[in-house]
């Protein structure tokens, strides 16, 4: 069974137009299925866990990034806790331009278009990092300032300039020099070390960043949190490593991976 979840933003009335051409879409495509409404007094993650519990063949998320990196949490540690080896496939629905920079990477258009995605199926596994106790699909980031970095338990890195360290598994907000690629298939993450210099970012022919592939390690830092795709906070110590977990998705025919 497909099963629907609306993020709390979606139940405000100016939603609904949007959400009765999502719903006439779905009926169209033959893509019915059960409708969960998320509020104050609903947990995402139990939702999660209680439909997968009873058999769900699709989990298919409606709203933006914050819900659809929730859902991904929540499914890989459901899966984790469960054992199962079968995974159940995330579909994403995004409503509206705000936050969601995720879909487009993803192949996935806008409102009732995503429907079309979803009817497609086009399912492709996708590598997870994991923050302590978080899962994550694309990035996590914390400022160079204070921050110690241990890789691989091999050696540290501090650095002494302004700056971004960003953990990187599927790049969303960071723009890569074309030498440099990062693929969310490979099982490796990649430590991107984007510098500053005073008054603003380097400019392009002025570029230091540098990108370091890695399977674990540790950061380190008194002062600054680390974030995780965009919405989690975490304070250091932070142990990150590619995670056992995978994720399935399903995807646009456009994506090139």
């Amino acid at each position: 069974m497909h099963i629907y979840i609306y993020d709390c933003f979606i139940n405000q009335k100016k939603y609904d137009a949007i959400t009765a051409k999502i719903e006439t879409r779905i009926t169209d495509l033959g893509l019915n299925g059960k409708i969960i409404r998320l509020s104050l007094m609903n947990s995402l993650d139990e939702i999660i866990r209680d439909e997968i519990k009873k058999g769900a063949k699709t989990i298919i998320v409606v709203g933006n990034n914050t819900i659809f990196n929730q859902a991904i949490n929540a499914m890989a540690k459901t899966h984790h806790e469960l054992s199962i080896t079968k995974r159940v496939p995330l579909g994403f629905i995004p409503v509206g331009k705000d936050d969601n920079e995720i879909a487009p990477l993803l192949g996935i258009n806008l409102e009732e278009a995503a429907c079309n995605t979803i009817s497609g199926r086009i399912i492709k596994k996708f590598d997870l990092g994991l923050a302590n106790d978080y899962y994550f699909l694309t990035e996590a980031v914390i400022s160079t300032d204070g921050t110690k970095i241990e890789i691989d338990q091999k050696y540290v890195i501090q650095i002494e300039k302004p700056g971004n360290i960003k953990i990187i598994n599927f790049a969303v907000n960071t723009k890569l020099p074309p030498s440099i690629s990062s693929c969310a298939q490979d099982d490796v993450l990649d430590l991107f070390i984007e510098n500053k210099k005073a008054g603003g970012f380097l400019k392009k022919n002025e570029d230091k960043s540098s990108i370091i592939p890695f399977k674990f390690l540790t950061i380190l830092n008194q002062k600054n949190p680390l974030f995780i795709d965009q919405d989690i906070k975490i304070t250091p110590p932070v142990n990150i490593q590619i995670a056992k977990q995978k994720i399935e998705i399903i995807v646009g025919k456009g994506l090139n991976l």
